[in-house]
């Protein structure tokens, strides 16, 4: 197998240069979305035994009040395909920004579980969107050296979200009014209203304006993220990745007959098998319903929503760890990590409720085992690799489709949970742990290694060479 790939000078001495703080605060202005991402994902978990038992809700029924938010995701991500190639990365941020907004006042003023289907509904379409344009947005303005961080600082956001998510739904979830789901859902309106604010302020993405043929606008981007020197050499390296060819000429319209090409479709299957391995590896079946977890565990309400702050400050603390190694350890090997210690802790869970007697501590710090490894590989890595892999001219539609393929993953796992919960414990995480297994075999044999490389120079690699050149050993 092929050594790691090295980043080259040209690109090592262009990252050395940029404008970091700069580059730093538009990340963190569009990983906004992520934190919207992950409070409208994460709310749902302490919302859940209070619809539940104000309306009589369980099992499937339960299921698709909560899954059809992913039904929104897999539509969101959709809609940006085209919407982020004509409208632009920023302006279809801002867009969904505005949708997070009003969902959060409609969600919060539902009237029963239809009210809140729809609502939910509208909210995952946000997600779903967000999804799409926040991680490519970021990795279209990072410098290669630092790429992988400031994606992974969406996947930071995700998590802050949901733990912002769980300390509201603490704050508010008093047991004896069942009707506290309405505070917990409308605490997201702060955060939207400052999403919506500050995308104000960043600017477009530069290798958008290119491609649209808008090179003034992309060289005053540029000029605000690195010294005027480089500011050529990036623009010759964005122009360059363009196709040219005739026999290129699908590719280069980038539509979504390009994604079949053959230069895209290796890599594209690619990151279809990642999508899928980021759900079926029983993230949301854990954090989703944490609540039933605990339960079937002996643990109260209250403590359930307690023991979820914990749990959501391990994820918080993990992915801060992602952020700060992703870069040096290598996507493949947090891959394979990841995959390997996720089935030995759902292996411990489906132990932990064999037993006569569940001991709600054990169940607790394998959760916490499980929720840390996700968010130290999978969580974060996944959406790395994914705004890295696709070529310019189809970044847009093979992210969104990506993106879809992961929600209706993501669907289907949060459609089934409550069944297999409520028919195992035991099973439900035998199934998940075999997945996670399966997971480390795919991982090993067909996702390569991107960092350290340039955009442009990981779409020279892929479009000249076969995907597994650039594996790296672990």
């Amino acid at each position: 197998m092929a050594s790691s790939v090295q980043p080259t000078t040209s690109s090592a001495i262009r990252s050395s240069s940029y404008n970091r703080s700069f580059v730093l605060t538009v990340s963190l202005i569009a990983s906004l979305g992520g934190f919207m991402f992950g409070f409208d994902l994460g709310v749902i978990t302490g919302v859940i035994p209070f619809i539940k038992r104000q309306f009589a809700l369980d099992g499937f029924a339960l299921g698709w009040v909560v899954a059809i938010f992913e039904i929104g995701c897999m539509v969101g991500t959709f809609l940006t395909a085209d919407m982020a190639d004509r409208l632009g990365r920023k302006k279809s941020l801002q867009l969904t920004a505005l949708s997070f907004l009003v969902s959060t006042v409609g969600v919060a003023l539902a009237t029963g579980p239809l009210s809140i289907a729809g609502w939910r509904l509208a909210q995952g379409i946000g997600v779903g969107a967000a999804s799409v344009l926040s991680p490519m947005y970021i990795a279209e303005l990072a410098p290669a050296a630092i790429r992988g961080r400031l994606v992974a600082l969406n996947q930071f956001t995700i998590i802050a979200g949901i733990l912002a998510a769980t300390l509201a739904c603490y704050a508010f979830g008093d047991p004896a009014q069942l009707d506290s789901w309405r505070w917990m859902f409308g605490s997201a309106l702060l955060p939207s209203v400052v999403f919506v604010l500050a995308l104000l302020l960043i600017p477009e993405s530069p290798r958008w304006l290119v491609k649209m043929g808008r090179t003034d606008a992309a060289i005053q981007v540029l000029r605000k993220l690195m010294p005027e020197t480089q500011i050529r050499i990036e623009l010759a390296d964005i122009q360059s990745a363009m196709p040219q060819s005739e026999s290129a000429a699908v590719l280069r319209l980038g539509t979504w007959k390009a994604l079949g090409s053959p230069v895209v479709l290796p890599v594209l299957l690619v990151g279809i098998g990642l999508a899928v391995l980021q759900q079926f590896c029983g993230a949301n079946n854990v954090t989703g319903y944490l609540q039933l977890i605990f339960e079937k565990a002996g643990i109260s309400i209250k403590d359930g929503l307690l023991n979820a702050v914990f749990v959501m400050l391990v994820f918080l603390v993990f992915t801060v760890l992602a952020i700060v190694l992703i870069d040096r350890l290598g996507r493949r090997r947090l891959m394979l990590v990841g995959t390997f210690l996720m089935a030995v802790s759902l292996l411990l869970l489906a132990w932990s409720f064999s037993n006569d007697t569940v001991d709600g501590r054990l169940v607790l710090l394998f959760v916490m085992v499980y929720i840390g490894t996700f968010a130290f590989t999978l969580g974060p890595v996944v959406w790395v690799l994914l705004s890295e892999l696709f070529p310019l001219s189809v970044r847009g539609k093979a992210l969104s489709l990506c993106s879809g393929v992961l929600w209706l993953s993501t669907f289907l796992v949060v459609l089934v949970s409550p069944s297999l919960l409520r028919l195992s414990p035991v099973i439900n995480f035998l199934l998940f742990a075999g997945l996670n297994i399966i997971g480390f075999g795919f991982v090993w044999r067909y996702v390569p290694e991107t960092k350290g490389k340039t955009l442009e120079e990981l779409e020279s690699i892929v479009a000249g060479k076969h995907l597994g050149e650039i594996r790296a050993t672990t």
